[in-house]
């Protein structure tokens, strides 16, 4: 429901509007609203789509990356094989 599927993202709380729009599913969702009632592709709203979905990757690769980094230096990874 936060990223707007079954209602426009202007409809939630003004809290809860930045959150909304921190999801990628987010302006997926308004930008079909626009295709469906305006006629047009919002190229905005596909770029912000994508831009989002590549900083979140980056992110989790990070993240992971960091935490491989500190399994493997603690000596918590399993050693599989002979």
């Amino acid at each position: 429901p936060i990223s707007g599927i079954y209602y426009p993202i202007a409809t939630l709380p003004a809290w809860l509007q930045p959150v909304a729009w921190c999801l990628p599913s987010s302006h997926v969702f308004e930008g079909m609203r626009t295709v469906m009632f305006e006629h047009r592709f919002d190229v905005d709203r596909f770029a912000a789509a994508a831009e989002l979905n590549v900083l979140y990757i980056v992110l989790a690769a990070i993240v992971f990356l960091r935490a491989f980094e500190v399994a493997r230096a603690r000596g918590l990874l399993l050693q599989s094989g002979e």
